[in-house]
């Protein structure tokens, strides 16, 4: 498994998340992140295909040390 990657355990056996799962963690840390820094959301249709997407207020990407994309609040620094 990637590092950093998130896994569930049950009876002390790991496991990546299924899609539902990985989905409700997803929607789950955008809320948490509305309250802090605000998110919002847009529907969009590309190549005839659903597209949901989150824009995530005063966050850029960028890469650590090691080369891992992370996520940066610009202008936060809330806990």
């Amino acid at each position: 498994m990637a590092s950093g990657a998130i896994q569930l355990v049950k009876r002390s056996a790991a496991r990546l998340p299924h899609s539902a799962e990985a989905m409700a963690l997803t929607i789950s840390a955008l809320g948490a992140l509305n309250r802090h820094t605000g998110v919002r959301t847009l529907n969009l249709d590309l190549d005839g295909k659903p597209v949901a997407l989150a824009i995530i207020e005063d966050a850029v990407f960028e890469h650590d040390a090691e080369g891992h994309t992370v996520l940066e609040n610009s202008i936060r620094n809330d806990p």
